[in-house]
Order: C-alpha cells, then structure tokens, then sequence
C-alpha cells in the first residue's frame, strides 16, 4: 500500500477501512471539522475576547463569524457523511438480503408443505441475514431459507441465533462433526459421534479401545468450542441402561449402514451427542461421511459387538 497522504502506511491503511465502513471519502481534514469543531470554536472565541481588549469590537465579531462559518461547514460535512454512511449501510443490507434470496431460490424443491411460515421467525430471519455478508455464510442462510418454506419448523429461532454468530471456524469444526455422526434406528438427523463402549463387571470395567476424534479431525478444542455455543453436548453420553446379550442397533451414515449386535450382557456405549439445535443445523450440512472413523469405529466396538453391513 502506497503512502500517498504521508501519514503513514498504517494511518492509510486505517483510513481505507473507514472508506470501506462508511461507503464514503473520508481524510483527516474532517477530523478537526467534526471532532474538534465545538473545541475549536471556543478557543477562537476565547482569542477573540482576549484580543478585543486591544482592539474594537468589529475584530471581536469577525472572529466569531469566522468560528461559526467554520462549526457550520464541520457540521454540514459531518451531516453529509452521516447520509452516505447511512445509504451505504442500507444498500449493503438490501444486497445481502437480495443474495440469500437468490440462493434460496436456487435451492427451494418443487414440492413444499403448505404450511405457512411463522410471521415472527421471517422479521427473524431476515433481521439476521442483513448483516451476513460472507458468501459462505450466505449460502448457508439461503439453505435456511429454503428448507424452512419447504418444511415450516425445520430451524427454532435459537437455530438462527446460534448460525448468527457461528465464527467460519466453529463452522468447519461442526462439518467435521456431522461427517463422525451418525443415526439410530429410524432417526432423521445424524445425532451421535460414537467414540468407544465398555462393559462394567462388579470389580472391573471392560472398556474397547478408545476412539481418539482429534485423529480424525475433530480436536478437543473443536469439542469445547461447539458445545460452548450449543451444538454438541460438553461430556460424553453413556446409554445408562446396559445392552442385553443378542440386542440389535441399526446404525445410519451418509451412505453406510451398520447392523450392530452385542455379544455379551450389559453393554454401553460411549458417545458425543448432538444438542437439538445442531441436529436441526446439522441438515445444512452436505450428506457425507469420514470412512476412516468409520473403519475405526468397526475395529473398537467389535470387542463387543458383531457388526455387519446393513441393508
């Protein structure tokens, strides 16, 4: 970057993003037009009685004159730029919102529910996505969009607060998790992130070899971070009652499906649980699956379970 004012690459730089901000010139002139305008004005005012115990009273008036004439034009100025910004603001606003609808219209299905949308979720809604101006964020909300007209009820409004303030990170972390989840049964979200089982005897635990998730990109970090804001639950879950002998658990991935059967009494299994709101958020995410876990997975729970593939 080009110091062209001779303020400094810094003072430049900061200057560009004030540009940016408010949509319009701005240059150190302005700051003693606008900030110190008030102050300015004394300060002549105070020169100028000083000066009229030396000289008539018309010197004494000029003086004040000119100080008004100039509390003006900051004023004007301040005034000017207070419109720009205001106008910049708006049009980046009504942008945003225009581009999440057309991404919504890109993704909306032809067959939809009937069901009207709920008056207070839409205000919600786009009282959120105004200010999302990241593309990647914004495809996200157009995801929101058109699932919720599809289907009214899909995202709580604590969902779309959660998507308001989800860092670019925090989101990559959750893809992670939702490619480690998974679905029981007949389920329709993928809720649990299996990490390990075992079986208590009176004197001992058995426990199988721990799946360690950070191997398989979701780090401790990771972990802490979406349960602070409420995506997956902070500890792991244990199903409190124990498995019987022959009991059968249906376990559905993006495309695979497992047949779980415990060969011993008393199993339980060890698992990272999705909260409500990211099992709702979870269906913004692409349908896939971390095979490498998955083979993993298999390995652990074997000691416990025979496991096969499902239809």
């Amino acid at each position: 970057m080009e110091d062209l004012l001779g303020l400094g690459k810094g003072a430049e730089k900061l200057i560009s993003v004030v540009e940016r901000a408010i949509g319009a010139v701005y240059r150190p002139y302005g700051i003693k037009r606008e900030a110190d305008a008030e102050d300015y004005r004394r300060r002549l005012l105070d020169a100028a009685k000083r000066d009229a115990r030396g000289k008539n009273i018309v010197e004494s008036a000029k003086a004040t004159i000119k100080a008004d004439i100039i509390l003006a034009e900051g004023r004007r100025d301040l005034e000017m730029r207070m419109q720009a910004r205001l106008r910049h603001e708006a049009l980046r606003e009504q942008q945003n919102i225009e581009n999440v609808v057309v991404g919504a219209f890109e993704n909306i299905q032809p067959d939809v529910s009937a069901e009207n949308v709920d008056d207070d979720w839409i205000a919600g809604f786009f009282e959120h996505v105004r200010t999302v101006s990241n593309t990647e964020m914004q495809a996200l909300w157009s995801s929101v969009l058109a699932l919720e007209v599809g289907a009214p009820g899909s995202f709580s409004p604590r969902s779309l607060n959660v998507l308001r303030k989800i860092t670019r990170r925090e989101a990559g972390a959750f893809q992670v998790a939702c490619q480690l989840a998974s679905s029981m049964f007949d389920e329709a979200s993928r809720r649990s992130i299996f990490c390990g089982a075992y079986r208590p005897n009176w004197m001992s635990v058995v426990e199988s070899p721990k799946i360690e998730l950070s191997d398989f990109g979701l780090s401790f970090l990771d972990r802490v971070n979406l349960s602070n804001i409420g995506l997956i639950y902070e500890d792991e879950l244990v199903n409190v009652k124990g498995m019987p002998r022959g009991s059968k658990l249906l376990m559905r991935f993006a495309s695979t499906r497992l047949s779980l059967v415990a060969k011993r009494d008393n199993i339980k299994l060890n698992s990272y649980s999705m909260t409500p709101v990211g099992s709702e958020l979870s269906a913004l995410i692409a349908p896939e699956e971390n095979s490498e876990y998955i083979v993993a997975m298999r390995d652990s729970l074997s000691k416990f379970f025979d496991i096969s593939d499902a239809d």
